[in-house]
């Protein structure tokens, strides 16, 4: 239940720092902090040793008016000598205080982090006559494709994919290393093949039946690209001196040297250009979005030269999705009051919210709030709408009469019967396909591949991943709902064994994020399994900041309104405990990146909600990462916490919540941190100022509550054995340290 860190609070940089930099890596990689496996060492001592004493250095910070002094800014230097020596010594103290530890360790990381066989063949893709196949090939994996005549079994069965390649298969690509985008033209004649490269993307045309190169002159591209109808012009976005799609321009193939068109620029430096084909290969949509700004432009494939026709160009609530269907434009409305969650327009609409009729509204009952539209694929027989639900994925198909109309009345949701499937639309490229494919999983059932007939609704299942041992009905998978303080139902999943009681008595633990509209999905996790192997009630909190209920509740959770992030979590922990499911003196937390926000702050808001508390690179000084220069930042960071330096109130709102600045002085749960020089993009010393401020504040007993502290070179190397540390420091807190589950 400790996947790696999300992004958020870019890490300092200074390349006049390098060779500093080099020489502290070794020194804290060292063969006395971690194993070569990951693993940490312990050093064999059963004394009870004093926690590392980082000495107060006082520091006046004066923003807004306001003068702060703090005492541990010098922790978030990564190259200051005394720093590296604290956490070589943070580093000695977790291994003594874990070292009792090592044989539920062991078993963790087998349970937790199986060791996987070979990669499996993807399930054969049917796209206009070809299958396209896809397997591994020398630790990469290799595109071919056969045509349905040549399959051993005539049209409509599949080809084997984990056999070796037929002697009819072609081969489309031999190695996808490097390759970020992959597009076919109409015919399926020519293929468009996207390489990374330090300034955007290298485009590659090739001439499939010949396996001939046609054209290498774009570079600086998008990874985007699509055909002209008659394969003559290559349409592609450009990147500018910061990486911003920010140009649409066509290119006639075979043209070396002259200057390609430009048929759309975008200026606003926040906003970035985006390209796709519809489905129907009539049309190409190019989306402008920014913040606050979302533009549409449709661009007819077969006059790839003309001026893009500008569709719509919404701010705030006016804002929509579109989608070319074929005969008519679809619309999803952006506005979160709206109960249309789809409309149809003309497909000469010029975005006039009075045109749009509405064909799918949000159900007697309910609000765009727990059913919210994403977004919209459109085929000749149907039209598939990717929604939420209730914060699940799931999917709506919709028959299309025979005049191309949308029957709204015979909607099919996608699933299984599971309370937390998670549905999402899978690849499914042809115009005229009469089924539908489609991934599912949830917290007890592995990742699906799925195919249903539109027509007759049978379902057919074409792939499950292997998970040798596990058994499914041994578990029972929930959805509950917590208050939160100002009356919003805040969505929780539940993991748990079917034998274990909701009488109060179960260890538990809560886990979740909350930031940059981040949905955290049902999916099955070995570490999850192995901590209710062992009783623990596994609870995932859903709270504002993410994404699991649209936009509105990342909006909700976000920048100003980010406190609310906080209450959220705490309402969730106090539901587990109050219903029975977990027992108030057993009750865990964990979190990462911006979860540690949430873990931490959460611990500030209610510091006797929980037992333990596990919180990896967690960003628990945020407001004085967000204050240094020298930390950088994307333009999302700064939408998601704001700016404290310019603006008073995101200053306010950053001062009132950051962890490491609002500890109490009373008994707080035991602590268990980690954190890495390299791997995650939360500042190193963000745990170090919090962890050593825990110490200096806190009145716990530091033997039944201690507060440590691990502290990596590089989370590749070492974060699996730092997971299984946490992991196992944790069930021992809670008084679940069996070693077998």
């Amino acid at each position: 239940m400790l996947p790696t860190p999300c992004p958020t609070v870019g890490a300092a940089s200074g390349a006049s720092r390098h060779e500093s930099r080099t020489m502290t890596l070794k020194t804290l990689a060292a063969p006395g902090n971690v194993s070569p496996s990951g693993q940490p060492r312990s050093t064999g001592s059963t004394s009870r040793p004093e926690a590392p004493h980082a000495p107060r250095r006082p520091q006046e910070r004066t923003v807004h008016g306001e003068s702060v002094v703090t005492g541990y800014r010098w922790l978030r230097d990564p190259f200051d000598p005394h720093a590296v020596s604290h956490a070589e010594a943070e580093n000695a103290y977790t291994a003594r205080r874990t070292a009792n530890l090592e044989r539920l360790r062991t078993v963790l990381t087998r349970e937790a982090f199986p060791r996987r066989s070979g990669a499996a063949a993807a399930v054969p893709v049917l796209h206009d006559g070809w299958w396209y196949i896809e397997r591994p090939a020398e630790g990469s994996t290799a595109l071919s494709r056969l045509h349905e005549l040549d399959v051993d079994g005539g049209i409509g069965t599949a080809p084997a994919a984990a056999e070796a390649s037929a002697p009819q298969e072609q081969s489309v690509l031999t190695d996808h290393r490097g390759v970020v985008g992959v597009t076919l033209s109409p015919r399926q004649d020519r293929l468009v093949r996207a390489d990374a490269a330090p300034n955007g993307c290298d485009l590659t045309v090739f001439d499939l039946p010949r396996g001939e190169i046609l054209d290498r002159a774009v570079h600086g591209a998008g990874p985007e690209s699509y055909l002209s109808t008659d394969s003559r012009w290559l349409l592609y976005t450009r990147l500018d001196d910061i990486g911003r799609s920010h140009q649409l321009r066509a290119h006639r193939i075979g043209d070396v040297g002259a200057e390609d068109l430009l048929l759309l620029e975008e200026p606003d430096q926040w906003a970035s250009v985006e390209i796709s084909r519809s489905r129907d290969a009539s049309t190409l949509v190019v989306r402008s979005t920014a913040p606050r700004t979302a533009t549409t432009w449709m661009l007819s494939l077969d006059d790839p030269t003309a001026p893009p026709r500008r569709v719509t160009t919404g701010r705030g609530r006016s804002r929509c999705q579109v989608e070319h269907a074929g005969d008519r434009l679809l619309v999803i409305p952006q506005d979160p009051a709206a109960r249309m969650l789809l409309g149809e327009a003309a497909l000469d609409w010029t975005g006039d919210p009075s045109e749009i009729t509405a064909v799918l509204e949000a159900s007697q009952g309910e609000s765009t709030g727990s059913l919210v539209a994403e977004s919209a694929e459109a085929f000749a027989g149907f039209v598939a709408l990717q929604v939420r639900a209730d914060g699940l994925p799931g999917v709506r198909v919709i028959p299309r009469r025979t005049d191309g109309s949308l029957d709204a009345r015979a909607v099919r949701r996608l699933g299984h019967g599971g309370p937390l499937d998670a549905v999402r639309l899978d690849v499914n490229p042809s115009w005229t396909q009469t089924s539908l494919r489609y991934r599912l999983e949830s917290l007890i059932t592995p990742f699906t591949v799925a195919r249903i007939d539109v027509v007759t609704g049978e379902t057919t299942v074409l792939h499950q991943d292997e998970m040798p041992g596990h058994a499914p009905e041994r578990y029972r998978e929930q959805r509950v709902w917590a208050a939160s303080p100002d009356g919003t139902r805040i969505p929780i999943s539940l993991l748990s064994r079917r034998d274990v009681p909701a009488d109060g008595t179960a260890p538990g633990l809560l886990y979740g994020e909350g930031a940059f509209g981040v949905s955290l999905d049902p999916s099955v996790d070995p570490a999850a399994l192995a901590l209710a192997d062992r009783g623990l009630v596994v609870a995932i909190a859903h709270v504002r900041g993410g994404g699991e209920m649209g936009s509105t509740w990342h909006r909700a959770g976000r920048h100003l309104a980010k406190a609310t992030s906080f209450g959220d979590f705490v309402a969730a922990g106090n539901h587990l405990v109050s219903s029975g499911l977990v027992s108030s003196e057993r009750l865990g937390a964990a979190g990462i990146g911006a979860g540690g926000l949430l873990v931490a702050a959460s611990t500030n808001l209610a510091p006797g909600l929980f037992r333990a508390v596990v919180a990896g690179a967690p960003q628990a000084d945020p407001l004085e990462s967000l204050l240094d220069p020298e930390v950088m930042l994307t333009l999302e960071e700064w939408m998601e916490w704001g700016d404290p330096a310019g603006d008073e109130a995101a200053y306010r709102c950053l001062r009132d919540y950051s962890p490491a600045e609002n500890i109490r002085a009373e008994e707080y749960p035991a602590v268990y941190a980690w954190t890495a020089r390299d791997g995650t993009d939360v500042p190193f010393g963000e745990a170090a100022v919090w962890i050593s401020q825990l110490r200096a504040t806190v009145t716990s007993d530091p033997e039944a509550r201690p507060v440590l502290l691990r502290c990596l070179a590089d989370l590749q190397d070492g974060g699996v054995g730092v997971q299984v540390e946490a992991m196992a420091w944790l069930l021992d807190q809670l008084g679940a340290s069996v070693a077998d589950g």
